[in-house]
Order: structure tokens, then sequence, then C-alpha cells
């Protein structure tokens, strides 16, 4: 149990026990549901007003808890863990292409072709990646969508706790993402259409993790931007936080500012090794024949 200090109140954080919703807040509190009503109505708070918001300093205590409860889980290292992530591993790269229901939601059993094709999309926390391109240009390419917080949602610890523990995961989940990365640069998936959400604050790391890397594979690499505002995407982290339970830290989710599009306003008009502008859509006559 932890103690928690805010606007000259004190009490116990001891996590949430529901799957969180809209209609029952992963913060069950009347000032909540007012911070929530204010952002789904659009009547976003100032970025340095919302740093400095109460909520907002629940939030990371709720996920400082789950931290404390279950460590770091990078460090667990038992054969079991060791088995499980093996399991983990398997049905990640087991889902399928995103593919769009009549309602409108996409379900995730869509084929995935071996073109050779690697689409960045780059943007902050929030800023609506998954709803404006990630899970749209999965469905169009047949591509895998290689998403670090998938893993986190395959992990027990995330599972128990309704995403309260996705910190606690966190660095378990990046390891389990460059073991599944390599399949796609040296194992069975090489040459599988892939999607790569990703915030990308650091160019150099970009380069040299990510786009020469896939490069050297024979991946045709193109980078596309969702220039939401930083206002906007903070006031959406806090609202997602509440409805989904899936913790952000608000220390890394304020630190990015303006580099994401910075790094991307550098990527944008550099020529790829296909010689195609890394902004530059895939078009029919792209990517490589679909490998035998």
């Amino acid at each position: 149990m932890l103690l928690f200090f805010g606007c000259s109140v004190s009490y116990a954080v001891t996590g949430f026990t529901w799957q969180p919703s809209s209609d029952h807040l992963c913060i069950d509190t009347d000032e909540a549901r007012e911070v929530y009503t204010r952002i789904i109505n659009k009547d976003f708070f100032e970025v340095e007003e919302l740093k400095n918001h109460n909520i907002v300093k629940q939030l990371d205590a709720i996920s400082l808890y789950y931290r404390e409860k279950y460590g770091d889980t990078s460090k667990i290292n038992t054969p079991e863990r060791q088995e499980l992530r093996r399991k983990v591993i398997k049905e990640f790269l087991s889902i399928g292409s995103a593919v769009k229901q009549p309602s409108g939601k996409y379900a995730f059993t869509g084929p995935v072709k071996r073109n050779f094709q690697l689409e960045l999309v780059l943007g902050l926390p929030a800023s609506g990646k998954s709803t404006a391109f990630v899970n749209p240009h999965s469905d169009n390419l047949d591509a895998f969508i290689l998403d670090c917080d998938v893993i986190k949602e395959l992990l027990p610890e995330y599972q128990e706790t309704f995403g309260g523990a996705a910190d606690a995961v966190h660095l378990e989940s990046l390891v389990l993402m460059d073991e599944a990365l390599n399949s796609f640069l040296l194992g069975e998936h090489k040459g599988t259409n892939i999607i790569l959400p990703i915030v990308a604050p650091d160019f150099d790391e970009l380069i040299n993790k990510y786009i020469k890397p896939f490069e050297k594979a024979g991946y045709d690499v193109r980078a596309v931007f969702v220039d939401t505002p930083e206002k906007i995407c903070m006031n959406w982290n806090v609202k997602r936080q509440l409805d989904s339970g899936r913790m952000y830290r608000s220390d890394v989710a304020f630190s990015f500012g303006e580099r994401p599009k910075e790094v991307y306003e550098r990527l944008k008009n550099i020529i790829n090794a296909r010689g195609k502008k890394y902004s530059e859509p895939f078009g029919e006559n792209s990517s490589l024949e679909e490998a035998a």
C-alpha cells in the first residue's frame, strides 16, 4: 500500500479491482469524472496545468503501486518465466493483420504478405496512431503490427491488473520486442510486411535501431507522422488511462514535446535504400514480388 499526498489530502493507493471503462473509471471519484468529462468534451487542459493536476498524480501513484508490487518483471529469471516468454513471443507472432469489421472495429485475423515493406508510424503517445494509420494501413498492406503494447497485454501482471502494471512489465516487453524484431530481420518472418508504431524522439536511434537494420534485411522503409498537437495528446493520454486502466507514467509522456515531430521533419525528405523519400506512401509498384 502506498500513501498518496495531493491537494492537501492523503490516502492509501491500492490499485483498482475492476476493468475500467467510460462508465467506471480506474479512479472512482467525482474529481476524476470531472476531468474525464472535460477532456471528452474537448475542453482540454493546458500541458502545464495537466502536468501538475491531482488526477495525473493519482494515476502515477497507481502505476508506482503496481511497480512496487511486481517489481521490474524483466528481472524474473526462473525457468517458468523463460517458458512464459517463449509462449508470449509465439502468440504475438501468430497475430494476423488488421481487418475492418462491419461494426467499424478491427479484428487481427487477416493475412500477412511478404513484400518486404516496413511503415514506421510516428507520433506522440495517444496521438491517434492506431486509428489514423496503424490499423487501416495494416489492412491495406496485409501487414503485421509490430507493437510493444500488444506484448505487454499478453503478460500476466498486465492482464490481472487490467493494464495497471504496464510500467512494471515495460522493460520486459522491450526485451521481447527485440526478440520479435529479430524474427523479421533474420528469422522465419523475414520479409513480412510490418507496421511499426513508435514515438521516436531520437533521430539517430530511429536510424540505427530500426531503419538501417531493416534496409539491410531488404526492406523498403517508409514513414508517416500523426501530427496531433502535444496538448491534445496529453489530454487524451489521461483520458485513456482513466477509462482503460493502461498506465503511462506522466514523466515519460510529458518528456517528448516536439522531438518526435522534429525527427520526422528531418527524416521525411531523405532518400531511402530504394531511392524513394521516406515520406513517400507505399504504392502498387513499391514492393518486391511476394516471396515464395
